[in-house]
């Protein structure tokens, strides 16, 4: 519980003075496979994956590198990809604190990708139009911080 309330601390201290500068588009792949495009929906699921890092720029400054992945692939077998979208977006943060791995653990799953969610649909939507299929619906994000503080907890009982 005490490490609890010292990661809880550090965060506030992190999080006082959080200013959110840019968003840039770093990378994009994108693709199709014709063969398979008209493989009916009933056999086709979307997969969605992310994973983020950071590097610090200087005391008060982060950069953000945040890492999507989208597929459409076949329901019972998930390497069988009908098409797929994968962006990497950089956001650049000013932060009131320092940063470390259990930090950014916290603001990743919340204030990185809340900032970022919103491009990854947008950057989705176009993608499709421009492969020239139809677009997929991604659904806005739906944050649950008591998700993250559970995470914590989990992490800490396991240490």
């Amino acid at each position: 519980m005490e490490k609890a309330k010292d990661l809880e601390k550090r965060y506030n201290e992190f999080n006082s003075h959080i200013e959110f500068h840019s968003i840039r588009l770093l990378k994009l792949e994108t693709g199709f496979d014709d063969e398979k495009i008209n493989v009916s929906p009933e056999n086709q699921k979307v997969y969605i994956d992310r994973n983020a890092y950071y590097q610090v720029l200087d005391d008060n400054n982060i950069r953000v590198f945040q890492e999507f992945s989208l597929k459409v692939a076949n329901k019972d077998n998930s390497d069988e990809i009908f098409c797929y979208v994968n962006p990497t977006f950089v956001l650049d943060f000013e932060i009131g604190g320092p940063i470390d791995d259990e930090i950014f653990k916290i603001f990743s799953q919340s204030t990185v990708i809340m900032d970022s969610w919103p491009y990854f649909r947008e950057m989705v939507q176009s993608a499709f139009l421009r492969m020239g299929l139809s677009p997929i619906i991604v659904p806005p994000m739906q944050f649950d911080p008591s998700k993250i503080q559970e995470d914590l907890q989990n992490q800490e009982e396991n240490q």
